[in-house]
């Protein structure tokens, strides 16, 4: 089973337009980096030979692009080539596209495998891991991981992202065409797509606060104080939503 493997991809520079590497992409393979100089990068699509070297600059000796066609399932191209990776790592970051931000979760899905987000450091320990993840409200935690696993490494992870013009020219760029399953008419499958939904917020009344109780929200752990109906007819829930509206003014009848 090969050891480590970061999908990392390309993206557009928010100004210029231009492909440049993703920050998110490269902080993951700078982790992996960090424990092992033998790191497997990995991208399916397009990616131009400029970006590919800038990934080869953080000090990988080789990256493997997947060429496959237009509108492929990524999901399932990508699951075919790390049945047998024992570590697949990825970056973290908000999706421009609806469930891009999900690759995580539909690779491990696909695999069979846990995953774990929001990846701050990771130490080898035995066979195993130990992964620090960030919670929310700056707290962490760690985690005893064993292989085989998936980690969504967080974008604001504390490394250094190097720059070496030698390993970027002596890295070696290998394109690999594959070839995807096809639907039932013989056109390519459609790529599959993961719809993520926002929380549902409870209903809380707006309340002014000095800038100290706002930092102390911020830092401090929420009070736990309401109210949850689960049992009683509809007319008893809907009095007691009228009692907290009449409660805190929002409301006048």
């Amino acid at each position: 089973m090969n050891d480590i493997t970061v999908l990392v991809a390309g993206r557009q520079h928010p100004v210029s337009g231009r492909p440049v590497r993703s920050r998110a992409d490269a902080v993951a393979a700078a982790l992996a980096l960090s424990v092992s100089d033998q790191v497997r990068l990995l991208s399916a699509g397009n990616m131009s030979d400029a970006v590919a070297r800038d990934y080869l600059a953080l000090g990988a000796s080789h990256i493997e692009l997947l060429e496959c066609a237009a509108g492929a399932d990524l999901t399932a191209t990508l699951a075919a080539q790390l049945q047998d990776v024992a570590w697949v790592l990825t970056g973290t970051r908000q999706g421009t596209e609806p469930g891009e931000d999900v690759l995580p979760y539909a690779l491990a899905a696909a695999l069979h495998r846990p995953v774990i987000s929001d990846v701050l450091s990771i130490r080898p320990e035995g066979s195993a891991w130990i992964v620090t993840q960030a919670l929310p409200k700056g707290a962490r935690r760690q985690l005893r991981v064993h292989p085989p696993a998936v980690l969504a490494v967080s974008a604001a992870a504390p490394l250094t992202l190097r720059h070496s013009m030698a390993c970027a020219v002596a890295g070696q760029v290998l394109r690999k065409p594959v070839t995807t399953a096809n639907g039932p008419d013989g056109a390519p499958a459609p790529r599959q797509l993961v719809q993520t939904h926002k929380r549902r917020q409870p209903l809380e009344a707006r309340r002014q606060q000095s800038g100290h109780a706002r930092m102390l929200g911020a830092i401090e752990s929420p009070s736990t104080s309401g109210t949850v109906l689960k049992t009683g007819d509809a007319r008893n829930k809907a009095q007691a939503v009228l009692d907290y509206l009449r409660a805190h003014s929002l409301v006048h009848f």
